[in-house]
Parts: structure tokens; sequence; C-alpha cells
């Protein structure tokens, strides 16, 4: 008896440690290079200058150094030779660089004859009544916006800005006059939104779990019911049993959310217990509502070097203790899944077998780019930005295509109070 007892006890503990060993490392030994690119033309991202006007650039890297002149410099995706460019055609032309994986951000240029004129928009997504500004720059980047009319949906307004009280789509014009000719600019619309709130479901499994399908299966009718959810399975190995998707640090998770090893266990907006029989109401009632903070995310992967940009907005300004939380999801894992509904009658997953060979597994957590409970945002007004970049080397083992995002912003207390899913290389704004 005293043997079985001290053997139980030698099992338990290897089992725990099978359970936490840190397969996949979180922060990469050296930080990824990134680039910043310049111009001489001006500030900003959108630049207005003229025909044959040579526009200088320059290339910075994330380690101080300059890489002007070993740097690529891509202008609508196609190579250039050197530094310095002249736009022979009007037009808008996109730049950005490239350096042994790593991709600068983009420059944006309008290219304009004497006589045009560039309508800016400081914001193309607004909410209810943030002031939008609209500049109307010439070919010599002068904001020229006092000598013009601008009119929204067809009617005149006064000045340069505009807010609205109720979403919406609107267009905006500027007419000028130059020596005594009229011109109108091409409209450019923007959106004034309230911001919806997105969900967090967070889903601890396993492959060797056989009550974990009952999750995935809520998960799977969640979706059919709603867009406005963000998935985050985090997966735990077992001993003796491998999962390809062991997250290296779900006990410093299940600690702090007080889950405990009985899998599956499944949370709503990081804290709030979703039990059996997970009632699709529980998350549905929160789903899509009005909120005041909204999630922007855009990622760019060139080789193993991955680059994301997060923004964060809110109508009526920050909390103190709001932190945003970024994670790194991958999709399409094939690996079998233990089912104990396999001889369940009526269950979605009856006679698919104990274990479902080649199942698909997604959202699984793969790496916290952020603090794995999130980077603190400091206090800000109603309508400004804050927005923070992330720099990772994906490992060999991770599947780049398949690679996606949830960012949450959670308060204080760790409690989600949005969230925003992306998938990789995509440009997702403010919702």
């Amino acid at each position: 008896m005293k043997f079985s007892l001290k053997f139980l006890i030698l099992f338990s503990v290897l089992a725990i440690l099978s359970c936490s060993q840190k397969e996949d490392p979180l922060v990469p030994a050296v930080d990824p290079l990134s680039l910043i690119l310049k111009s001489d033309a001006g500030e900003g991202d959108v630049l207005a200058v003229g025909v044959n006007v040579p526009i200088i650039f320059t290339v910075i890297g994330s380690d101080g150094e300059d890489y002007t002149q070993t740097a690529k410099l891509f202008i609508n995706d196609e190579e250039i030779t050197g530094s310095t460019y002249e736009f022979s055609l009007p037009g808008e032309y996109s730049v950005k660089a490239k350096y042994d994986g790593a991709v600068s951000n983009t420059l944006t240029f309008d290219v304009l004859q004497p006589s045009e004129r560039s309508l800016k928009l400081d914001a193309t997504k607004a909410f209810r009544n943030q002031v939008v500004t609209f500049s109307l720059l010439d070919y010599q980047g002068n904001d020229t916006a006092e000598n013009a009319t601008f009119y929204v949906n067809g009617e005149e307004i006064s000045g340069n800005t505009f807010s609205s009280s109720t979403e919406g789509e609107f267009s905006v014009v500027a007419v000028y006059d130059i020596e005594g000719e009229e011109f109108t600019t091409e409209p450019k619309t923007f959106v004034v939104f309230i911001p919806k709130r997105k969900v967090v479901v967070e889903d601890y499994t396993g492959t060797w779990c056989g009550f974990c399908p009952g999750v995935a299966v809520a998960i799977e009718d969640l979706r059919l019911q709603t867009d406005d959810v963000a998935i985050v399975a985090i997966h735990k190995a077992s001993a003796g049993v491998p999962d390809p998707l062991d997250f290296a640090r779900v006990g410093e998770l299940q600690e702090m959310f007080d889950v405990d090893n009985g899998f599956p266990k499944a949370r709503i907006n990081r804290k709030v217990d979703w039990p059996r029989p997970y009632a699709l109401e529980q998350v549905t009632s929160m789903a899509g509502t009005d909120t005041d903070v909204s999630i922007a995310i855009n990622s760019q992967l060139e080789g193993s070097n991955l680059s994301v940009k997060v923004k964060v907005a809110y109508e009526n300004g920050s909390t103190t203790g709001d932190k945003v939380v970024v994670y790194l999801l991958e999709n399409g894992v094939v690996a079998d899944q233990a089912n104990y509904f396999n001889e369940t009658p009526g269950h979605k997953y009856q006679g698919l077998g104990n274990p479902i060979p080649d199942y698909i597994h997604n959202d699984g957590l793969r790496n916290a780019l952020s603090n794995l409970f999130g980077d603190a945002i400091p206090d800000q007004p109603a309508f400004e930005v804050f927005e923070k970049d992330y720099a990772f080397s994906v490992p060999s083992n991770y599947v780049g295509e398949n690679l996606s995002f949830v960012v949450m912003v959670v308060d204080s207390e760790n409690n989600a109070k949005n969230a925003q899913y992306s998938n990789i290389n995509e440009n997702k704004d403010f919702e």
C-alpha cells in the first residue's frame, strides 16, 4: 500500500512536469529587426508632392542603424534602384522598404499637377461625435483648406470639420478656385460608428481530453449565430500524451483565472465561467452590443519576421489600469482528438471515432506578443488613438499562412472590455 501511494505521488509529479514543459519560448532571444521608412517630403504616412519632384528616402532600423543603402525600396510593389525617386505621372503611389525579411511602414504619395488638390481626412472611421478634420493639400504639400468649401453628403458645411451623433457612411468633396476657375475634388468617404463588443471565449482544452469536443461543438454553434466573438483555444498536454498546441504558460493562466485541471473549462471575457451545457445565450446576449472601446490590427509576415501594429481608441477615454493583450493563434493544426461522444446518440461527434483521426484544431494559442496578461495602456482621452508595435520571429514549426490574432483590452482586474480578431497579413480596422 505504501509503495502504491509513493508511486502515485511520483506519477503526479511527473505529470505536472510533463504538462509544464516549455517546448515553445514565448519571447524570442533576439527581437527581429523592424524598419522605419521616412522621406524629405514631410511628416506623416500620406504626403502630397508634385510631378518630377525628387523625393529622398531614408530607412532606419529598430537597432538605430541606417539601412538606406542596403534596403530595397518598392513603389507600388515594384523594386526601384537607389534611394531617390521622381514620380513622373500624377496618381497615388505606395512606398515601402524591405531588408532581410523585415518590411517597413508604408508611405502613400499623392502626386499632383499644379491645379490639383489632395483631399485628406484625419479619420476615415470616427466615433459618434468625434470631429473629423478635412485638409486640402496642393502639390507643394501646403494645406489650402481655408480657401475651399466642403460639402458632406451634398450639403455645405461651415469650415473644414464635421461630426455626427448618429452612425452612417458619409461622403465629402472640396470645391476650390484657381485663378477664377472652379475645381471639385473626387469624393472621399468616411464612416461614423459605435464600437460593437466582441466577446472573448477561451477554451481550456487538450487533444487527450475526451470531453473537450463538447466546448468545440458549442463554439461551432456560437459562430453560426454571431461573428462578434473572439475565440482562443488554450491547450495543455497530459503526461505521456503530447499535444502539438501545448501552451507553455497555460499554468500561469490557470492560476490567474482559477481554472483547475478538470478540462474542459471555458471562460467568457477571461473571468466568467461558461459551464456545461454551454448555453449560447450567455455569450450572444453580449455579442455585438454597444461599447466605448475599439481595436484595430495590422500585421505583416515576411519570411519568419512578423510585425504587428495594434491600435486602441475610446469613445469616452480610457480607465486607469487598462491593458492590451495580444495573442498569436494558429489554425489548421492536425492531430487526433479524444472523443467521449463517439457513442452519444444525437451528438455532432457521434460516430467520428475515439480518437477522431486527423482532427483539425483551430484558434490554438501559440504565443503572447504582449505580456501574458497585457501591456499597460497610458491614460487616453476620448478619440485619441493609442498605438503599439510588436515584432516576433516566427518559429519554424508554425505555419505562417495559418496564423491569426486575438487582441483584447482588459481592465485592471483582467476582465475583457472588448476584443478584435484578424488573420495574418490583414489590415483590420476599428469596428
